[in-house]
């Protein structure tokens, strides 16, 4: 599939918002998905990167999405990146990553649970470092780590 990694505006929340409900496994407490409202804002006032199928495609599918926003630290957390089950595997989350990335000019964080050993070291080959180990981040048995990324200066 050919595809374009642009900013989500304001009227693209509803479909982020289906994507953010199913791109994730439905199992008892793995997943806490954000609200419509949520994305509604974030849509008009975050950095919220989609990736659909080109233009020139009749009907524009959204294959993924990744949002990140400012802290009250002065950095950047990544909050989510997810790719639609049916365009896993093509690179639409790598590229949503690689452009992130190249828009950012603050320290990006993020968390990712310990023991996702793949998640772990894809973020490490996009140069991110784990700065510590967070326990009971979600619910008690929820551990992250908190990962940070050092944009080029």
């Amino acid at each position: 599939m050919d595809y374009q990694i642009k900013q989500a505006q304001a009227n693209d929340f509803l479909e982020i918002a289906a994507l953010d409900r199913n791109a994730w496994p439905i199992e008892p407490d793995t997943f806490i998905p954000d609200g419509e409202h949520a994305w509604r804002l974030w849509c008009e006032y975050a950095t919220v990167l989609i990736a659909v199928s080109s233009p020139e495609s009749q009907v524009q599918t959204l294959a993924g999405a990744l949002l990140m926003f400012p802290t009250n630290t002065d950095e950047i957390f990544l909050h989510k990146i997810m790719v639609h089950a049916d365009f896993r595997g093509q690179g639409i989350g790598s590229a949503l990553m690689k452009q992130a990335l190249q828009r950012a000019d603050e320290v990006v964080l993020l968390t990712v649970n310990p023991e996702n050993t793949p998640a772990v070291k894809l973020y490490e080959s996009f140069g991110f470092q784990v700065r510590k180990k967070i326990e009971g981040y979600y619910r008690p048995h929820e551990h992250r780590l908190l990962m940070e990324f050092q944009p080029a200066t």
